[in-house]
């Protein structure tokens, strides 16, 4: 659908409405036959919107009586009586890297933001922060009153959410990549037992990324704490179904599994630069997976899983690998990423599939820690000369990048960052932190990639690795 310049609806909606919330965008899919790309946006409204819209245009086109612009209606999700309601709209006809304003919602409630369309040109260098395991600020902002069952009276995000900030004002990084544990809505009942605080903790934590997320992809994968909400607030107050198997996740984001044959959001795949990125599902879906049955709590009457047929998603998972691999003349790099370490999702034969298809790097969180490996394949390390820079590899390299900050994460500042080699080789572990941290992947090219890990504290480089092809 094509309307007038948007500078009617932007100037409607700043001076006469609450702009929708929690505006984020996600890679949508492949370009078009025509080589147009597109990229979804998704946002927030406390009362419903009827017709729901995005609108869309180039920069620099439009303004008063300037060119037309697209518009599409969003789809529009509740899946919590009573606490807002979740939209998702797409933006197709993309010109591949151009500069875009958008506004979303509906006249005189809307908001305004832009964005860079994709670029799928497989030549191209990008930047991506990676981390999992991150909270909503920290314990100063939101004091824990029950620093029980894993939860830690000392704790920050504010850090590792300012180092975002930093590359994305840098123009260091191209999107985002969060490996699960999203938020940790469901420890959400620590700051008042009483009342059930899942919804107000998401809601926070995304609105507190909005100027991230608007501007570029925020891509997430699935950790254990999306699998339900579990407190006796939300049990007893008759929304813990409504929250159970992992429905605020795949309601609130939108990833691109229906052009990866993927499953909700829950696993899919999508290409950028010279890159094929795989995100797998580590808590569902497979024997043995954490939440195979039930979610987080084991609570029987919070059942879990079962999103695929049995066996679909280690079925899917091969044929996306062996696809991405049969493609590597056009994007020689196959990067995977999940929640939990690689140990833990590695039976059914999928350590067997990554040594097949040799997948270059797997990145995960779960532990609330830093590690990186030498590069393994099928349960042997390839221990390298140089520590710091791997070369023509046989195996997986393995970055463990939990350690984000979160209520169950003590921040430690007077942590000693672990020597150049922590472990001894036979662990495969080169070096190791217990630093509050993330990081950022810059892929040069078809043959190198460079990884820096960031202490959120002081910006220092905790580790400094290059993997060339």
């Amino acid at each position: 659908m094509r309307v007038a310049s948007l500078f009617t609806l932007l100037v409607v909606g700043q001076v006469n409405g609450q702009a929708p919330e929690q505006v984020h965008l996600a890679f949508a899919g492949p370009p078009d036959a025509t080589g147009k790309e597109s990229i979804t946006v998704s946002w927030y409204t406390e009362t419903k919107d009827d017709t729901p819209t995005v609108c869309w245009e180039l920069s620099g086109e439009a303004g008063e009586g300037g060119s037309a612009s697209s518009c599409a209606q969003a789809v529009t999700i509740e899946y919590v009586k009573n606490n807002g309601y979740h939209y998702h709209g797409t933006m197709t006809g993309l010109t591949a890297g151009g500069a875009y304003s958008y506004v979303v919602g509906t006249a005189p409630t809307t908001a305004n933001f832009t964005f860079t369309a994709p670029n799928s040109d497989p030549t191209q260098p990008f930047g991506v922060a990676i981390y999992g395991d991150m909270g909503w600020l920290g314990s100063k902002q939101r004091p824990d009153h029950i620093p029980t069952g894993g939860l830690v009276k000392n704790w920050t995000a504010v850090g590792t959410r300012a180092t975002v900030e930093k590359l994305k004002d840098e123009k260091l990084i191209d999107f985002v990549w969060h490996l699960g544990d999203i938020a940790y809505a469901d420890d959400g009942f620590d700051g008042d037992p009483f009342k059930v605080e899942y919804e107000k903790v998401y809601n926070g934590f995304v609105n507190w990324f909005e100027n991230v997320t608007s501007v570029m992809p925020y891509m997430v994968g699935v950790g254990n704490h999306e699998s339900e909400c579990h407190s006796p607030a939300c049990i007893v107050g008759g929304v813990a179904k409504e929250l159970s198997n992992f429905s605020a996740y795949n309601a609130r984001w939108k990833m691109p599994s229906a052009s990866s044959g993927g499953v909700e959001n829950m696993w899919y795949s999508f290409d950028f630069g010279p890159v094929h990125f795989v995100t797998l599902n580590s808590e569902t879906d497979f024997p043995g997976a954490g939440e195979e049955h039930t979610g987080d709590s084991g609570d029987k009457s919070l059942p879990a899983g079962h999103f695929g047929r049995d066996g679909e998603y280690l079925a899917w998972l091969e044929a996306d690998l062996a696809a991405a691999s049969a493609n590597r003349a056009t994007r020689p790099w196959i990067i995977a990423g999940g929640h939990r370490p690689f140990a833990e999702v590695a039976g059914n034969g999928v350590q067997e599939v990554f040594a097949k298809y040799n997948v270059d790097m797997y990145f995960c969180g779960h532990t609330h820690a830093y590690s990186r490996s030498y590069p393994v394949a099928n349960g042997a390390h390839n221990v390298q000369p140089l520590p710091n820079h791997f070369h023509s590899v046989n195996g997986t390299t393995e970055i463990v990048v939990g350690g984000a900050g979160c209520d169950e994460m003590n921040d430690e500042m007077d942590v000693a960052t672990s020597p150049a080699v922590s472990k001894p080789p036979t662990d495969g572990v080169v070096t190791a932190t217990s630093k509050v941290a993330s990081g950022v992947l810059q892929v040069i090219n078809s043959t190198a990639v460079h990884w820096q890990l960031i202490y959120s504290h002081t910006g220092e480089i905790l580790d400094d690795f290059w993997l060339t092809k």
